[in-house]
């Protein structure tokens, strides 16, 4: 098989397994066409990332605007009030919450698109795990991701497997699993990994371990980094 049947079979959800595995052998070994595969695949994530942005600069522009004129009279009625619980105002915890939810997300499947529907009789391991995924259902992902990890060794089922087990609000299961684990690749999920156990930690509460890790995606210079120094700005 050609690498143009590869990369249609890639986009069409259709590789199976086993041309899955020659497409990263051809990635390892070929330098340019490994460069013009990640560049494609890097646009899809860099978008998936970014979709929430507008909505953010939104909020943004909303907190820069100034208060509406009043009277004179209500504002000194107001100023001892202010004075009493500015400290506690500024003072204030982040809600560790809604941080979480407005910066979770589950990462875009990039490794087996899959047109959603019915499932097929005769569909891999790889694919049905994606299917779930894809349609959020984290919870049976994670069981076959799982399963697809211990029979291949993959990284990237490991990956899903630990991103699953979030989606599916196994927070804490998933922190370990992902500080536990050795990757064949480690340069290829570095980021990402500190991205993921940032937000985890965050949605526990455990400030000092989300400032941890947000810290080392902030300098990487990855996509997510202007996402984590945002972070980073409201816990500190």
């Amino acid at each position: 098989m050609n690498k143009e049947e590869l990369i249609a079979q890639y986009f069409s959800g259709q590789i199976s397994q086993e041309s899955f595995l020659a497409l990263k052998t051809l990635l390892e070994k070929d330098r340019a066409f490994k460069k013009d595969f990640y560049a494609q695949l890097e646009v899809q994530q860099i978008i998936a990332q970014e979709k929430n942005i507008p909505l953010k600069e939104r909020l943004d522009q909303l907190d820069q605007k100034s208060a509406p004129k009043t009277k004179w009279y209500l504002y000194a009625a107001a100023a001892t009030i202010l004075i009493a619980i500015g400290s506690l105002f500024y003072n204030s915890q982040p809600d560790y919450q809604e941080l979480y939810a407005k910066n979770f997300e589950a990462y875009p499947n990039v490794i087996a698109p899959i047109v959603r529907g019915n499932e097929a009789p005769n569909e891999n391991k790889m694919s049905l795990a994606f299917r779930y995924y894809d349609n959020k259902g984290y919870a049976k992902a994670a069981d076959i991701f799982k399963l697809l990890y211990n029979e291949t060794d993959e990284d990237y089922a490991f990956f899903y497997y630990s991103v699953s087990l979030m989606g599916a609000g196994e927070t804490t299961k998933a922190i370990s699993t992902l500080e536990q684990h050795s990757w064949n690749e480690p340069q290829n999920y570095q980021t990402i990994t500190h991205w993921y156990l940032g937000l985890g930690y965050l949605k526990l509460g455990n400030k000092e371990k989300a400032i941890f890790y947000l810290k080392k995606v902030a300098v990487s210079g990855k996509p997510l980094t202007k996402q984590a120094k945002e972070i980073l700005r409201k816990l500190q």
